[in-house]
């Protein structure tokens, strides 16, 4: 063993060996793409497909997303479970003979960075630059193979001009536009929140206090235009086998696709309004129209001074989002109406918030007959609900065989097609048509922010000219280096050396829109910079994007992130398809970022969800400390599929170091019986006469197996244990591979352990047999313990890297998976 080798298991000593050889050859640095080797043509390719392989190269290239972390704090139990999924996959795709692209860009902007600076009393720079320098310490320590020649700070000037270039870019093509609207406000953070930044009960995300409506003008990002693209390829992502469950009703879910029928209704003075029902019967069973206060049309039907007082009313006091009963349910009566569908009587219209988080911004038949939520808004208004009884005889829409319109009847599509049948739709004896119709919950949301810690949004406000971009050519527009938000008020509209500024059109005095964007619209291109060398980052947006690189790396193989990151998913998907129409990322045919993607749910402690407050966060520091980072990555994996939630406890660490103690004991008690074979056999050598060049072949014939004659082959009672050894292994290969592919780490990790079990149960029965193992079981053993670091190495890489080498193999090259044919330079 030459004194390297100890029989305990030392993870510690292993580890900082194993991570300073990484560092020594720079293994996980991203392979360089060769200039001419990639065509646009070659990279017109569909969902589910990943990067593939460039010309001239016959290694593919596979891009592996991790989640961009906010960088206010440090990394805790729910990023090492994240963290470890992309590195098991990563390392398994590197063992393939792959090239592999695994980095993210620290999400430094937003909201939590802010707060933490001014709870620290320091600068947001500083903060989330001594954050970053932690976490990546953090990571490191945990060995995870991220490259970090790409890693990134959103918050640097060379990185936020790509949220700037972004902007400007949308808003030429009126992705992003100037809108006055109901938005929502915390008091306590002083800021508008994007919808997903609002919990189920109202509240804000940060502070959890609670949230309302305000009107202020806002930027919007318009997403509407994209959503039955979206919807339409649901069915492509489930079929591609790369999208797992918890993803694909993630987006299922953030898109809120409602089937139903929609009717044009029309009001005393001919004026029509558009209502949409989910019911079959909803026509008949409709007695009021709900609208929703951000409907484009609200305002025409808000014309008392009492009802927009009311409406304003609601506004400050915070629209309630849930459906805790009719108290609770904000409605405001207009004093209008439309004719009902069968034209006997009117149907008064209300304006109320709920139909936001059912429908989107539209306006809905109220049916309290069949549907609890407009009962209760019934009976706030002391209306009686007809049960059974719909406003006109004739206007239900027969959902019978042929009209192809009911849920129950032929299936409607997002594009307003119909299944197999008669007519689209039934005229009522009004003439009132009800046709197939489809909402979604997603629409256009907000996405500037009154908050100083953001990228400063590139518009200009000129009295003369009115609101003016800024030129790509004048980007980045710079925050003020020695920001320091104080937590009320807007910092940047208080620095005249910022707000103060030229008109680019004019020349003239103008003022900067002070005004950030949010972090989630950082979020937008977080997944692309890291597919671009660090030295060509300075080069003009227009330039980056035609970089062969992302053809090279697009679309991304896999995303690997936390279940509640559907939203940000969503909207990535969506900006990808409007670069696709707009010309930046046309070589992504299918506007899709994504070729694969796993949500994994959290970890949880004690059926609670981890936090400070409930004094149940487990910190990774100590565990890495206590037990080594192998035993923390593997216990992590172990513990649960991903698609489970993670409930820690501490027998899955302690079962996990007790497993790789288990097998370091099995390595090195194999290599220090084949080490005293070959120091026997070079004594034996030395006291030979025989010439020196023939000492290395005496060496080599004392550890191989002999050859047995015929005598001897019957006598071996041990042969159809190998066989059986060598089955097992083979097995072990087939399904951990095919748990990796899916990315079933829990069951991929099990069956490494099935494998030591079956080893150490041939060398027990083995041993039963023959005192001293023969040439041939030797052999056998370290062929089998050989495989088990090689599936072993995505899960644990530290102690597999490590007997990988101690049995003999070259330590600086790429360890292979079992089955290719040799190793590949790292």
């Amino acid at each position: 063993m030459n004194g390297q080798t100890s029989t305990r298991y030392d993870p510690h000593a292993i580890e900082a060996r194993r991570q300073a050889a990484w560092k020594a050859r720079d293994a996980y640095a991203t392979p360089p793409i060769v200039p001419g080797t990639v065509t646009v043509t070659e990279k017109d390719i569909a969902p589910g497909t990943g990067a593939g392989t460039t010309p001239g190269s016959d290694r593919p290239r596979r891009y592996i997303k991790p989640s961009a972390p906010f960088t206010s704090g440090n990394v805790h139990i729910g990023h090492v479970r994240s963290y470890s999924i992309g590195d098991a996959y990563a390392r398994y795709m590197r063992a393939r003979g792959e090239d592999v692209l695994f980095a993210f860009g620290f999400d430094a902007f937003g909201l939590p960075a802010e707060l933490g600076a001014i709870e620290r009393k320091v600068a947001p720079a500083e903060w989330v630059a001594q954050c970053a320098r932690h976490m990546r310490g953090q990571l490191e320590r945990l060995g995870f193979s991220l490259g970090w020649d790409r890693v990134f700070m959103s918050s640097d000037p060379q990185m936020y001009r790509w949220s700037q270039w972004l902007f400007l870019t949308l808003l030429g093509e009126g992705l992003v536009y100037r809108g006055t609207g109901a938005v929502d406000w915390c008091d306590t953070c002083q800021t508008t929140l994007a919808t997903i930044q609002v919990e189920k009960d109202g509240t804000c995300w940060r502070c959890h206090e609670p949230v309302r409506l305000v009107q202020r003008p806002e930027w919007y990002l318009r997403i509407s235009p994209y959503l039955q693209e979206i919807d339409r390829k649901a069915d492509e992502l489930a079929a591609s086998g790369k999208w797992d469950e918890v993803a694909l009703a993630a987006q299922r879910f953030v898109l809120g696709r409602v089937d139903g029928y929609e009717l044009e209704l029309a009001d005393a003075d001919g004026r029509r309004l558009t209502a949409f029902t989910p019911y079959a019967d909803g026509a008949a069973q409709a007695q009021f129209v709900l609208m929703s206060p951000r409907h484009p049309d609200v305002e025409r039907y808000l014309d008392t001074e009492d009802a927009r007082a009311r409406l304003e009313d609601l506004r400050a006091g915070g629209l309630e989002r849930d459906e805790r009963g009719s108290e609770a349910i904000a409605a405001i009566e207009t004093g209008h109406a439309v004719m009902a569908p069968g034209g006997d009587g009117e149907l008064p219209i209300v304006v109320s918030p709920v139909v936001d988080g059912r429908y989107g911004p539209t306006a809905v038949l109220g049916a309290p007959a069949i549907d609890q939520t407009d009962a209760s808004i019934a009976k706030r208004m002391g209306m009686e609900v007809r049960e059974g009884v719909g406003v006109g005889a004739g206007v239900g829409v027969d959902v019978g065989a042929g009209d192809g319109l009911g849920i129950e009847g032929a299936p409607v599509h997002a594009d307003g097609a119909h299944g197999p049948g008669g007519n689209a739709s039934k005229t009522t004896p009004t003439g009132v048509v009800p046709r197939a119709a489809v909402r979604y919950r997603a629409g256009d949301f907000s996405v500037s922010r009154q908050r100083a810690w953001g990228t400063p949004i590139p518009i200009v406000h000129c009295q003369t000219c009115g609101t003016v971009p800024v030129p790509e050519d004048e980007l980045p527009v710079l925050l003020p280096v020695d920001l320091r938000p104080t937590g009320t008020g807007n910092p940047l509209a208080e620095r005249e050396d910022f707000v103060n500024t030229t008109c680019p059109s004019c020349q003239g005095p103008a003022k900067r829109e002070t005004d950030t964007l949010d972090c989630h619209f950082d979020a937008l291109w977080l997944w692309v910079p890291v597919c671009v060398p660090p030295d060509e980052r300075d080069r003009p947006l227009g330039e980056i994007m035609a970089l062969e690189d992302l053809r090279a790396w697009l679309p991304c193989e896999r995303v690997v992130a936390g279940s509640d990151s559907g939203n940000f998913v969503f909207d990535q998907r969506i900006t990808t398809m409007a670069l696709r129409d707009i010309g930046p990322l046309a070589f992504l045919s299918e506007g899709e970022p994504f070729a694969g993607c796993l949500f994994h749910e959290m970890v949880i402690s004690d059926g609670r969800k981890m936090s400070k407050h409930l004094g149940n966060v487990v910190d990774p520091d100590e565990l890495v400390a206590k037990y080594g980072a192998d035993t923390v990555r593997l216990a992590t994996l172990y513990a649960a599929r991903p698609q489970k939630t993670l409930n820690w406890s501490d027998s899955a660490v302690l079962r996990c170091h007790r497993f790789l103690g288990q097998v370091w004991e099995l390595a090195v008690s194999h290599i220090a019986a084949v080490e005293a074979l070959e120091a026997g056999a070079n004594e034996a050598g030395a006291n030979d006469a025989a010439p020196a060049e023939n000492d290395a072949a005496s060496a080599a014939d004392a550890l191989a197996p002999a050859e047995p004659t015929d005598g001897e082959r019957t006598k071996d009672k041990t042969e159809h244990l190998r066989l059986k050894l060598e089955q097992w292994c083979e097995i072990a290969v087939q399904k951990t591979t095919e748990d990796l592919d899916g990315l079933e780490m829990h069951t991929a990790v099990r069956n490494v352990m099935r494998l030591v079990d079956r080893i150490k149960d041939y060398e027990k029965r083995v041993r039963a047999r023959e005192e001293t193992l023969s040439p041939e079981n030797r052999a056998a053993m370290g062929e089998a313990i050989a495989v088990l670091a090689q599936v072993l190495s995505p899960f644990a890489p530290h102690i597999a890297e490590e007997m990988w080498e101690r049995l003999g193999n070259d330590g600086d090259t790429q360890m292979p998976w079992p089955g290719v044919s040799s190793a590949v330079p790292a």
